[in-house]
């Protein structure tokens, strides 16, 4: 009974406020739409001026140094130590080969490429266009409506390549794990250098029983830099993206080292597979004509009850040679590069030469 009373005290109370003003009642509604328009923000990719070595550079690790760690891990740590021991900034086309013990385990991975000094940085410019993929501007949709602004790029600045050691109070902040310590380390460098990314960071550590004892990273800042509006030329003809790229300004002529080769080895084990078989023999081909890569790389397999007993290698060896800046003259052979397993090895991060880029022209869209 007392609810019934008090919704009808409510009401009456409603109702003189509603009288009070003239009967009618008013009542606003506001809403709002936010565009975050940063994101309409692309880079123009920046020209890494690449010294390559002629002379390449081998490093090999073994299970116990690699232990713990995933394929790709691997492949970073192996080509860490060969950056490290040439005193370089990166390593150029690596090529990786692993063995294994009796029992198919992994006893060693050894890399081996071309060791490379970063001499400086610039920005892509419409010069470079003959050399870059068109790029298609795109509207923001927002609630239904198109959204239309001016697009906005910016230009990077890369800074010398700076080495942060970590103190042992550091590495007991971060939690002592390897990830942990890796991420603290990136964070701190970013914000000592006030960068806003990281280029081809690269760190050594000291791992005791299972924790970080000590840390070294060592990386080339580089910060957002001249925010500016891109013309329609511009947008079409260089490759603008929605994040910070470098690319190697730097080629290589190919030289054939010899004629077409066929060889054909027994796989002598039972659980191998074919990529597994595939490796194996081109480091072999590869070692033995002391070549980069096989031209035209093509493989046969035998077979019994489902087992690859031999599989037989084609190809013609050859070397890179003569490296140097790509110039506008310069003629990209395309069907090159992408033959000999270069898929694999893309799973160390590595920044896009101007022959890889050309692959991605040729590809098909889906």
């Amino acid at each position: 009974m007392k609810k019934y009373v008090l919704a009808s005290l409510v009401f009456m109370a409603f109702a003189l406020i509603l009288a009070s003003c003239g009967g009618s009642s008013k009542m606003t509604v506001a809403t709002s739409t936010s565009v975050d328009l940063a994101r309409s923000i692309r880079y123009i990719p920046t020209l890494a001026n690449v010294q390559v070595h002629p002379t390449k550079v081998t490093a090999t690790m073994t299970a116990t140094e690699l232990a713990g760690l995933n394929a790709e891990q691997r492949k970073q740590a192996v080509v860490a130590k060969a950056v490290a021991a040439a005193k370089a900034d990166v390593l150029i086309v690596p090529t990786f080969t692993t063995k294994k013990d009796a029992e198919g385990k992994l006893a060693s991975m050894t890399v081996t490429g071309y060791p490379a000094k970063i001499s400086s940085f610039r920005s892509l410019s419409i010069a470079d266009s003959p050399f870059l993929n068109q790029v298609e501007a795109k509207q923001d949709k927002v609630s239904g409506r198109m959204v239309v602004n001016t697009m906005t790029v910016a230009e990077m600045e890369y800074g010398p390549k700076i080495t942060l050691t970590l103190s042992p109070a550091d590495i007991g902040l971060a939690g002592q794990t390897e990830q942990k310590v890796l991420a603290y380390a990136k964070e701190k460098l970013l914000r000592q250098e006030k960068a806003d990314v990281l280029y081809e960071p690269q760190y050594t550590a000291t791992i005791v029983d299972g924790k970080v004892s000590t840390f070294t990273l060592t990386a080339f800042p580089g910060r957002f830099a001249k925010y500016r509006t891109i013309s329609t030329s511009e947008m079409e003809r260089l490759n603008v993206g929605t994040k910070p790229v470098v690319l190697y300004n730097t080629t290589a002529d190919i030289k054939a080292v010899s004629t077409r080769v066929q060889l054909k080895f027994a796989t002598n084990n039972a659980t191998a597979k074919e990529s597994e078989v595939k490796e194996l023999a081109r480091a072999t081909v590869l070692a033995k004509y002391k070549a980069d890569f096989l031209l035209n790389e093509t493989f046969y397999f035998d077979y019994a009850d489902k087992v690859i007993t031999h599989v037989t290698i084609c190809g013609t060896p050859a070397i890179y040679t003569n490296w140097r800046p790509l110039k506008a003259g310069d003629i990209v052979d395309t069907r090159i590069m992408g033959l000999n397993g270069a898929a694999a090895d893309a799973e160390v991060e590595q920044p896009k030469s101007f022959l890889d880029m050309f692959l991605g022209l040729f590809k098909k869209k889906k």
